[in-house]
């Protein structure tokens, strides 16, 4: 896919929330709520999308997350946010595992965040969140830096041939078990499928958390000059009608 279609698909300004923006408005309806909403409609398409496949949307949940990280928002008052948010895009109330995971993949996000820009590090504590999350956030981090490294050394080492950032990108969650002897090992030593699950889907945020970063990027380096640093992107999540 060519990276200008890419970045029109996932950085479009199309609104993601109940009420439809002007452009002039952009900036002025991204509050702290708007954001919310944002996580709030994107998190349950998400997991439907992800048991056919596919991860766009979970990018996008990726990115309304890193919104309110860049706002400076402690974790915990953004999830509060979220969880006071007028939208129901369910239809039902979220199953309290549900719950559980949007709250762990928000906190994976901030956490690997804070880890890639530590000059810039917010609060991603979560009182309601369980140590064992706290743990598997904390251990897959730890690796996720770990692989990072070694591609780059990887790289160095062919002088370039193994470019670190692609490999990084591309990169599955077999892959990066494969690649990390702790994760691995971890990974095995899971009994519980609930639990597995979630570690499952803490290395699939992790690493798309990564590949958000990269695509943004090289979005806001195109040479159109259309791209924009104070912009957040709000595309359609497929079947809200939004």
């Amino acid at each position: 896919m060519a990276v200008k279609s890419r970045c029109r698909s996932y950085y479009s300004t199309t609104s993601l929330l109940s009420q439809p923006a002007s452009a002039d408005a952009e900036e002025k309806e991204l509050t702290p709520e708007a954001i919310a909403e944002m996580i709030e409609v994107s998190f349950l398409q998400s997991c439907l999308q992800l048991s056919q496949g596919y991860i766009d949307v979970l990018k996008l949940f990726i990115v309304a997350v890193k919104a309110g990280y860049e706002r400076g928002m402690p974790l915990s008052e953004l999830h509060k946010l979220v969880e006071e948010c007028p939208v129901n895009s369910a239809g039902r109330d979220l199953m309290t595992e549900e719950k559980e995971l949007r709250l762990e993949w928000m906190g994976m996000v901030y956490a690997m965040l804070n880890a890639l820009g530590p000059e810039s590090k917010v609060d991603s504590r979560e009182g309601t969140r369980s140590e064992s999350a706290n743990e598997r956030i904390s251990k897959v981090v730890e690796a996720m830096l770990a692989i990072r490294e070694g591609l780059q050394s990887e790289e160095e080492t062919t002088g370039g041939k193994e470019d670190a950032t692609v490999a990084l990108t591309t990169l599955t969650v077999e892959t990066a078990l494969e690649r990390s002897p702790s994760l691995s090992k971890l990974s095995e030593s899971i009994s519980d499928p609930m639990e597995k699950a979630f570690l499952t889907n803490d290395i699939r945020v992790a690493l798309m958390t990564f590949r958000v970063l990269q695509e943004e990027q090289v979005c806001l380096q195109d040479g159109s000059g259309k791209g924009s640093r104070g912009k957040v992107p709000r595309p359609p999540i497929p079947g809200t009608g939004r």
